[in-house]
């Protein structure tokens, strides 16, 4: 089953609860920054939570003005976007694509309908619509954040980043000092490193920048961990996209993503520093000696069993993962 088709009560009624069960994140999009009462109240709650909102509207910049609700929340961010013209609901776990704004969730004013997408029945669309919204996130204006809410160029410096980036050597750079800010590759190029991440500490995505554009290979994590798609970009411009889908075995993942994903799955279950970590570190070094963790954590997200049989190094890891997929 994929995506669930919603009636106007449906969709009124999966908004809601898309908010009231959200555990990390909201991301709401909405033309028209207009929040019914019902609406407002949730952001509340969800605040208190200590979950993420990030509110962003279009056409008028300026519609915002004289609202007071949401200076109150630590939580929110507020962004506006000229081009936005849909509305685009989510949490961590599922998204709503609909004609029904905020103003108003009885389903009755209007004959509204809507499309809910799960993360756990349709992974790759649920994916997709997460890239599209960080693409419009991006390149929009930051209007409000709250006390909570800190950028991430504010508070995290190339130094900071260069300390903790990892796989390094796939990206071809050689060493981690840095020159003004910038990373000197063989080529002799300087690029500026950026990397962000979830709430957990589990990194998002991670990549280099050339005169203030994205260029080379930009690595997005999923959630758990694991490599959702590599976007390869040449000076700022949008070249190509490889989507890692684990469950096609058409087309096989390279070992470089798969060590990636479970690099980064040790940061996000035992709190590591992984900048080092690499192909033939021992996973022990990084685990203790509580490897099961690990693995199961893997074994739950490629949706197999029984995937390793006592590896020592990650290469053995990575291989055994591999050979359960396409082998």
């Amino acid at each position: 089953m994929a995506a669930e088709f919603l009636s106007s009560v449906g969709t009124s009624y999966q908004i809601d609860r898309l908010i009231s069960e959200a555990t990390n994140e909201i991301v709401f999009f909405a033309p028209v920054i207009k929040l019914h009462e019902s609406v407002i109240l949730k952001f509340q709650q969800a605040d208190q939570r200590n979950v993420r909102i990030t509110l962003l509207y279009g056409k008028e910049r300026n519609q915002i003005r004289g609202q007071r609700w949401y200076k109150e929340l630590k939580n929110l961010r507020i962004l506006y976007h000229d081009k936005l013209n849909t509305f685009f609901y989510r949490n961590e776990k599922e998204m709503i694509l609909t004609s029904m704004g905020l103003s108003d969730l009885s389903g009755n004013l209007r004959s509204d309908m809507g499309l809910l997408i799960s993360k756990l029945r349709d992974r790759k669309a649920y994916e997709d619509g997460i890239y599209e919204q960080e693409l419009l996130i991006e390149h929009a204006e930051e209007v409000f954040a709250g006390a909570n809410f800190e950028k991430i160029e504010d508070t995290v410096r190339p130094e900071e980043i260069m300390s903790e980036m990892p796989f390094l050597s796939y990206f071809g750079v050689e060493d981690r000092e840095l020159v003004n800010g910038k990373v000197k590759a063989p080529s002799g190029k300087f690029y500026v490193p950026e990397m962000e991440f979830y709430n957990d500490g589990t990194i998002k995505f991670q990549g280099f920048k050339k005169t203030h554009q994205r260029h080379g290979e930009w690595i997005f994590y999923s959630y758990e961990g694991f490599v959702r798609e590599v976007v390869i970009y040449e000076n700022g411009s949008y070249v190509d996209k490889i989507y890692c889908d684990y469950e096609n075995p058409a087309k096989p993942i390279s070992k470089y993503y798969l060590l990636f994903g479970i690099g980064n799955s040790v940061k996000k279950l035992y709190n590591k520093n992984i900048s080092e970590l690499y192909f033939n570190s021992t996973i022990e070094e990084y685990t203790g000696f509580d490897k099961t963790k690990l693995f199961y954590h893997t074994e739950r997200f490629m949706k197999k069993r029984s995937i390793f049989n006592q590896p020592v190094s990650f290469q053995e890891m990575v291989d055994q993962v591999y050979a359960a997929l396409y082998e």
